[in-house]
């Protein structure tokens, strides 16, 4: 007991920091590249990532009962409850985890990523969404239109603002006609991509070993109380008693000569 007392406090450690870093990182990283939603069709691929807050999430309540455990080692339903959650929880990242697999898949289509941003760039005339996402990514990747800065040029006369490092126009008269950036957006956005799911897919992995050698454990607690309180509550027949009878002592009779 002492031994899996010390592994769940360990486990609950872990368990703790990876799951802040994993739901952590992947809502930051799901915020910060929400322009995607709107300049590519990879929203569906990218709403994966809320699996793995989720399960993440699950983390917490899981570390609290890990602590929990050693001081009610006997506790079934204590034991119970941890079991479930940490399914939960690897049910959770490992179906993310299974979700991903599409964004990987179409990062090794880039011809599949081209085609859906350079439709989405026709909207940007037309649509303030598009306009706004393309600007924040232009930004955030530091390049200019898909495949080079040219491609502008078949939707507008002028390069937009975020080319030239600008949010917005703050000057109706201001045009950007010398964008600082020469390169396009497609291969930036696939090695941004592709580190988000490797990174992403780590965590993950890791978090899911835990979880694995977490749940052994208050298995093998839960067997040993039932087992160790079976034992405890065992019937023991009484020992049988033997009577022992001895014979009775035979008292001389003194014959009385006449």
């Amino acid at each position: 007991m002492r031994s899996s007392g010390l592994v769940l406090f360990a486990c609950a450690g872990l368990l703790f920091s990876g799951g802040a870093i994993l739901g952590g990182s992947a809502a930051w990283s799901l915020f910060r590249m929400s322009y995607y939603f709107w300049t590519s069709d990879l929203g569906v691929e990218l709403s994966s990532s809320v699996l793995f807050i989720a399960g993440a999430l699950l983390c917490l309540p899981t570390c609290w009962l890990s602590t929990l455990v050693p001081y009610y080692p006997k506790s079934i339903s204590l034991l119970t409850t941890l079991m479930s959650l940490l399914m939960a929880s690897m049910f959770m990242i490992s179906l993310g985890i299974s979700s991903i697999t599409g964004l990987s898949r179409a990062l090794r289509e880039p011809a599949a990523l081209n085609a859906s941003m350079a439709q989405a760039m026709m909207l940007d005339a037309i649509d303030p969404a598009v306009r706004s996402s393309f600007a924040a990514m232009q930004l955030e990747l530091k390049c200019c239109g898909v495949n080079s800065n040219l491609d502008w040029y078949k939707h507008r006369s002028s390069y937009p603002p975020a080319c030239c490092g600008r949010a917005s126009n703050e000057k109706r008269g201001e045009r950007c006609d010398f964008p600082l950036y020469p390169t396009g957006c497609l291969r930036p956005a696939l090695i941004q991509l592709r580190n988000y799911v490797n990174s992403l897919s780590a965590l993950a992995s890791a978090m899911i070993v835990c979880m694995a050698v977490t749940l052994f454990t208050a298995a093998y607690t839960l067997v040993t109380g039932v087992v160790e309180r079976g034992e405890t509550h065992v019937f023991k027949p009484p020992q049988p008693m033997f009577a022992s009878f001895t014979a009775p002592s035979v008292i001389p009779i003194a014959t009385h000569q006449m």
